[in-house]
């Protein structure tokens, strides 16, 4: 619980400091919309802030060159290669060989952090724009993972092919929450999405 705490307390600054920055990207937005006979609902503008306050949490944990403790990682230059995995699957081999010497906390970071972690990947991204598939879903989080990936070379810390599949199967399961919601839950799911002035056909992408 304390590593929860402790990534959520770095995620945090770094959420607030992309308020401003979403305000205003969403006013322009929302001007564009009305200009083209559409326009957002109060679900569609909640969910999008909470995706993008979210992903803004997740690049300061990913992308900056910030370690779990807030430290500065560094970059290879100052600290030598950063560690590349290549072998597929090789963290199922290390966590078992951590959960066998009483570590808990290393599957725990490596496979479930990185699991949930890119659920809401796959979960708004259906969710708030129309077109919504499993495929689209894996793809959207293969994507960011393969993003946060490529950022992460040229820092001191781990680039891991393992985090690939993980980020993707997280996805995959945040859609499985949309369709669970979807099939439930279905009347919920046109005040996500962006509407047509005129009461016409959910449209389903803000640009």
């Amino acid at each position: 619980m304390n590593i929860v705490l402790t990534y959520i307390r770095n995620m945090a600054p770094y959420m607030a400091y992309a308020v401003p920055v979403i305000w205003i990207v969403r006013l322009i937005a929302v001007r564009r919309l009305r200009k083209s006979h559409r326009s957002t609902t109060v679900c569609h503008e909640a969910g999008l802030w909470c995706f993008l306050l979210f992903m803004a949490g997740l690049a300061s944990i990913t992308v900056i060159p910030r370690s779990a403790d807030g430290g500065f990682t560094g970059f290879v230059g100052m600290k030598g290669f950063s560690r590349i995995n290549l072998i597929p699957f090789r963290i199922i081999v290390d966590s078992w060989k951590a959960l066998s010497d009483g570590n808990w906390i290393y599957p725990m970071i490596n496979i479930a952090g990185n699991i949930v972690m890119f659920m809401p990947a796959g979960f708004f991204t259906a969710l708030l724009w129309k077109g919504e598939s499993l495929k689209k879903a894996a793809f959207a989080g293969f994507f960011f993972s393969l993003t946060v990936e490529i950022c992460q070379l040229p820092q001191a810390r781990g680039t891991d092919i393992d985090d690939l599949w993980l980020n993707t199967l997280g996805a995959v399961l945040g859609y499985g929450v949309f369709w669970l919601m979807k099939r439930y839950r279905p009347l919920w799911i046109p005040g996500f999405r962006v509407r047509e002035t005129s009461g016409q056909q959910v449209k389903g992408e803000t640009k």
